[in-house]
């Protein structure tokens, strides 16, 4: 007996730079969407982007939706073409094609590995499959590294994780930092970010350190951090650069990514003109992070 069509799917190629404009593009369109490098052949180094659809996609919206991000990418629009396939669990199948990550002292592994975690790591359970932030992508290795190094020279204790996506760095920070720690706000624009982060900190078991919420962008943040971790895009960087230094304590620091290190100067300057300093920038591939700190 055939499986019944009741979904669509399209798959394109784009270069990594290009991967965080489409995914913020189709993610309410979705009922699963992955990325995955491909590592050899004529497309090498660039990303496979698969894209599943409950029910066949209005395709001249589609069209729209693919040509605003490749124009936010600064990329010709890829070849793409919406085909059906047979109904199946895709959120699943995205979670098996994850496979664990280390990172420093990082273990980022999702629900469907059972082996145990390597007893010197930090685990980190994450099933990102709906939300941004498994830590595959280089915006997150960097801010995690940029985590790293700051602890070398300070303890932060209160937290603000801006678009906080799968909750990766908030729950990273919860870990690593333990009982120092006072509390987290971990925040998202997009409801579904914040859902999966509330499943993840569960999972995690790091509930009672970590407040998740919706807000777009500062509007629901009230006090001020030593920390803030932002890891989104380069525009909304710029544009809450001031919102940013405002809920900054004195001597508070901010690690910035999502950018790609050809926009770091803006990025830099923009922060600089709200009054923050330069303290270290992290390059892994084309993507770039920054660490500011206010003064």
């Amino acid at each position: 007996m055939q499986n019944e069509v009741t979904n669509y799917q399209t798959v394109f190629v784009v270069p990594e730079t290009a991967v965080p404009f489409f995914e913020k593009a189709l993610d309410s369109l979705t009922i699963a969407l992955s990325g995955s490098l491909i590592e050899e052949g004529p497309d090498k180094d660039c990303w496979r982007m698969d894209a599943i659809f409950e029910g066949k996609p209005d395709e001249e919206y589609l069209r729209v939706v693919m040509s605003i991000a490749s124009l936010s990418a600064n990329i010709d629009e890829p070849k793409w073409k919406i085909t059906p396939v047979p109904k199946k669990n895709w959120l699943r199948e995205c979670l098996v094609n994850f496979p664990p990550i280390e990172l420093g002292d990082y273990y980022i592994y999702g629900s469907h590995i059972k082996e145990k975690p390597p007893k010197k790591k930090i685990a980190l359970k994450i099933d990102a499959a709906t939300a941004f932030g498994s830590g595959e992508h280089a915006t997150t290795q960097g801010c995690l590294k940029g985590f790293d190094d700051l602890l070398k020279k300070a303890t932060p204790k209160r937290i603000l994780d801006m678009g906080c996506g799968s909750g990766i760095l908030s729950m990273a920070a919860a870990k690593k930092i333990g009982k120092s720690l006072t509390s987290i706000d971990a925040v998202d624009i997009d409801d579904e970010a914040v859902r999966v982060t509330q499943i993840n900190v569960k999972k995690n078991r790091v509930s009672s350190k970590i407040n998740v919420f919706q807000s777009t962008g500062y509007e629901k943040i009230k006090g001020k951090y030593d920390l803030v971790f932002a890891n989104i895009l380069a525009r909304p960087l710029m544009d809450m650069a001031p919102d940013l230094t405002a809920h900054l304590k004195s001597g508070g620091y901010a690690i910035l990514s999502g950018f790609l290190t050809s926009q770091k100067s803006w990025v830099l300057k923009a922060h600089k003109k709200a009054g923050l300093s330069f303290v270290k920038n992290y390059a892994i591939g084309e993507w770039g992070t920054l660490v500011v700190k206010k003064d």
